[in-house]
């Protein structure tokens, strides 16, 4: 019966039956006084839809002080009628089935309370029982039922509490139900007012049971935190340890499952070259860890995503409402239990990065699924950076990550930086601003090399060379194998006419050296920022410079027009 529709048609065709049972039995007598009837109803009106008053997650409807008297006073089919009207119609924003729904357990309630009253006659014992009549219906068809269709209450002990709860707070109505009864004139009248008084003093109750609530809520999540915090300083010496590092990224995922309150957790490391390894898990099984790992995002991806809009605090969290498009392989979806808008949603991602000293992000935590069940909050994201900034230090002393990010940058014959990284580098440069020089060079005839002595002795020239320019360049400088025998060199703060002088050494050392066949090379020299302000500029620069060093003759530099 999810479905509002059935809902709806459920509680119509309860009320119509209920009403033709009212009208068989006919009504408890009544005064007709139409001020007070009018007074009681405008009082319930208002109190049902601006008087709710909560005590945390339990809520009391203050509807029952003038809605009680008026049962007493004018009977349960007037009083029914009455509620059904006030609850479908009240101010407050609530569907049309719960209304229809609320309207129909009222009326059942109060009728059936009038019934009672009906059988002891207007007495203490018969208000009493009455109340009491009212308060079952109302725990059966509100508590038992409603509440737990919603999912507010999980067991019958919670249940039972919030009946005693309200119960002691209705009663407070019962003797001034009875002396409105039995009273006249404007006796009447003062003792309706006095009806506010236990309503005020719910009201104070519910400030000071709601202040104690959120103090131990916060005092919870304190100490929750601090439990966390602890956690995370025990396990960072663990980290430390010289560990293989997948062994290390897998205790990390286990960490954050069951020590910060996450059932799922992936870590991915992100690779010199821009691809991301999904390395370690949690919570997930060996078979979906595969087909994730098979199938991970790209860097630029998860770039374009860590948006302002989606950063909370240092990390990222991207809501399913933002309808991010990812295909089904390079996620994991796994079981939750959705009940409202704050709740941790199917395709929700959280991301934790984890840069290096120098910003680039070497890695990232992907925590799924709180153990609250809730999205977020800053204080969950703050303990995540925490433990991610640990993680940061054990990577850091973890040899075997330090081989695989040199290995990654390297070019694996001459030991130089390879093409991607020379690009990184140049564009860390280029955005410092300073001034430095370009050289780019290659081997003078180095495919009639390799056609007249072979492809060996064309490595070990490649290797001759990449030596010459390592014992050439300054601490600071960066040397790259361009590509084939293609060489590139950044010196740093460097101007061109310096530049020359370092180009021409470094020519001139190659001609005069000793390797297995002799060789020459030639130099192309571009400075920045005067020939170029963005790192491709600068590099079509010096590439035009080398290729008028061809074009003189070889083995000499040239500088970019």
């Amino acid at each position: 019966m999810k479905d509002k529709r059935d809902f709806l048609i459920f509680s119509i065709l309860i009320l119509n039956l209920f009403y033709i049972l009212l009208l068989i039995n006919g009504s408890v007598s009544r005064k007709d006084d139409l001020l007070i009837f009018f007074i009681l109803l405008a009082a319930s009106y208002v109190s049902h839809s601006f008087g709710i008053i909560r005590f945390g997650k339990f809520s009391v409807s203050l509807s029952f002080f003038f809605l009680f008297p008026m049962l007493v006073l004018f009977g349960p089919i007037i009083t029914s009628i009455m509620a059904y009207l006030i609850v479908l119609f009240q101010y407050a924003n609530v569907d049309i089935p719960r209304r229809i729904y609320g309207g129909v357990q009222y009326a059942i309630a109060y009728s059936t309370a009038g019934f009672a009253l009906n059988y002891l006659g207007i007495s203490v014992w018969g208000i009493i029982l009455a109340f009491f009549v009212f308060k079952i219906i109302n725990f059966i068809l509100v508590d038992l039922f409603l509440y737990y269709y919603y999912g507010r209450y999980k067991d019958l002990k919670t249940s039972l509490k919030y009946l005693s709860l309200e119960s002691g707070v209705f009663s407070l109505a019962l003797p001034m139900t009875y002396f409105i009864y039995f009273s006249s004139g404007y006796i009447t009248y003062f003792i309706i007012y006095t009806l506010l008084f236990p309503i005020f003093l719910t009201y104070l109750l519910s400030v000071e049971s709601n202040a104690r609530i959120e103090l131990e809520r916060e005092r919870d999540a304190l100490s929750k935190n601090v439990n966390q915090l602890k956690r995370v300083l025990e396990v960072s010496e663990m980290l430390k340890s010289n560990v293989p590092l997948v062994d290390l990224m897998m205790k990390v995922a286990s960490i954050i499952q069951k020590d910060l309150g996450w059932e799922y957790a992936l870590v991915s490391l992100v690779k010199p070259d821009g691809s991301i390894d999904r390395i370690a898990y949690a919570g997930i099984s060996e078979k979906d860890f595969q087909r994730l790992r098979q199938n991970p995002p790209t860097l630029s991806f998860v770039k374009s995503l860590m948006r302002d809009e989606f950063k909370i605090s240092h990390s990222y969290f991207i809501p399913e409402e933002a309808n991010v498009s990812l295909p089904d392989e390079m996620v994991y979806v796994g079981k939750y239990n959705v009940k409202d808008i704050d709740s941790w949603k199917d395709r929700d991602l959280l991301w934790v990065p984890i840069y290096d000293k120098s910003g680039r992000m070497i890695a990232y935590i992907s925590p799924d699924k709180p153990a609250s069940g809730k999205r977020p909050k800053i204080e969950d994201v703050t303990i995540l950076e925490i433990f991610a900034n640990q993680v940061l230090i054990a990577l850091e002393n973890s040899s075997e990550f330090e081989t695989l990010q040199e290995k990654a940058i390297r070019d694996q014959q001459t030991g130089l930086y390879n093409h991607t990284e020379f690009y990184n580098r140049l564009d860390k440069f280029v955005k410092s601003n300073g001034k430095f020089a370009l050289l780019m060079m290659d081997i003078d005839d180095f495919k009639l090399i390799n056609d007249s002595y072979g492809h060996q002795m064309g490595d070990l020239i490649i290797e001759y060379l990449a030596d010459k320019i390592k014992n050439s360049i300054r601490h600071g400088d960066i040397a790259a194998r361009y590509g084939g025998d293609e060489f590139s060199v950044i010196l740093n703060d460097i101007d061109k006419t310096t530049a020359r002088t370092i180009a021409e050494r470094l020519r001139i050392s190659v001609a005069q050296g000793n390797p297995p066949v002799k060789i020459t090379i030639s130099i192309g020299i571009a400075a920045y920022p005067v020939d170029s302000l963005s790192s491709n500029g600068i590099v079509a620069s010096a590439d035009r410079a080398l290729y008028l060093a061809k074009m003189r003759g070889k083995n000499q530099v040239s500088f970019s027009n």
